[in-house]
């Protein structure tokens, strides 16, 4: 086994067990919300659809970089390791900073002091949004598995088309988010 697919399945199994622990702060985190009567949690029909396709993400990889024999790269495997690392930055960061207010489900708060201003959140709405798309860029990139990167790329964003207007309908209803997030960007702060 050469020293790509070791690196690929370092980070692989690495993003695994973080997801599998993000559903267990998100689980907890729910349970502890759902209890303040000025939380609501907004059902998603198609909250299955991200799980699909997160599931689906980590499977594709390895899958097309062996059955297509993707080659690993060092300076493109430098590269889109640096962005990986970034996002393992990133989402630490922002696990930190919303505490007990990060989840994987559309849960808002109608209290002011709910909102969280500091950190990355005073440049931009979605940080988290943010990581998984570089996430998707650097995971599967590390290894050219080109078509996994184009094919959730786009699955990724039919997806956030359909979930950030209906969260933002919400968290937009409350005051404090109007006042802090009217002027700021969803993804990178000042262009988009």
């Amino acid at each position: 086994m050469n020293l790509g697919y070791i690196f690929l399945a370092i980070v692989l199994i690495l993003t695994i067990v973080l997801r599998l622990l993000e559903l267990l702060i998100a689980k907890k985190n729910r349970n502890l919300r759902i209890q303040n009567p000025q939380t609501h949690e907004t059902k998603e029909r198609y909250f299955v659809f991200f799980v699909l396709l997160h599931s689906m993400f980590l499977i594709s990889v390895p899958l097309e970089v062996i059955l297509f024999k993707r080659d690993f790269s060092n300076y493109g495997g430098m590269i889109f390791g640096g962005i990986y690392l970034f996002c393992l930055i990133l989402r630490f960061h922002v696990l930190k900073i919303l505490n007990t207010s990060w989840n994987t489900k559309i849960i808002t708060d109608t209290s002011p002091d709910s909102i969280v201003t500091k950190g990355v959140y005073r440049f931009i709405r979605h940080p988290n949004y943010l990581v998984v798309i570089l996430e998707i860029l650097s995971i599967s990139l590390i290894h050219n598995a080109y078509l996994t990167f184009i094919f959730f790329s786009v699955g990724n964003a039919i997806l956030l088309a359909f979930r950030i207007p209906l969260e933002e309908s919400k968290l937009f209803q409350n005051h404090k988010y109007q006042e802090h997030f009217a002027d700021k960007k969803r993804f990178l702060p000042g262009i988009f």
